[in-house]
């Protein structure tokens, strides 16, 4: 799995959009908490409202963590 593959995922899972929300990828992710969520992949992501995440920029956090 590439980052472009993640983005396009997401992307699709959105209907299109270029944001994410923690809940929307708890879901994608299969997790029911989106705190741990949040926590691990987010904390360190600018956000829009406190809670809209650029998807490239998700794809790219999750990214680091599996390498």
């Amino acid at each position: 799995m590439d980052k472009q593959s993640i983005v396009r995922r997401f992307e699709r899972e959105t209907d299109g959009q270029a944001f994410i929300t923690a809940t929307q990828l708890a879901k994608l992710l299969g997790r029911k908490d989106s705190y741990k969520i949040k926590e691990k992949y987010l904390a360190n992501l600018e956000c829009i409202d406190n809670k809209l995440y650029f998807i490239p920029d998700v794809a790219q956090e999750i990214m680091r963590h599996i390498s």
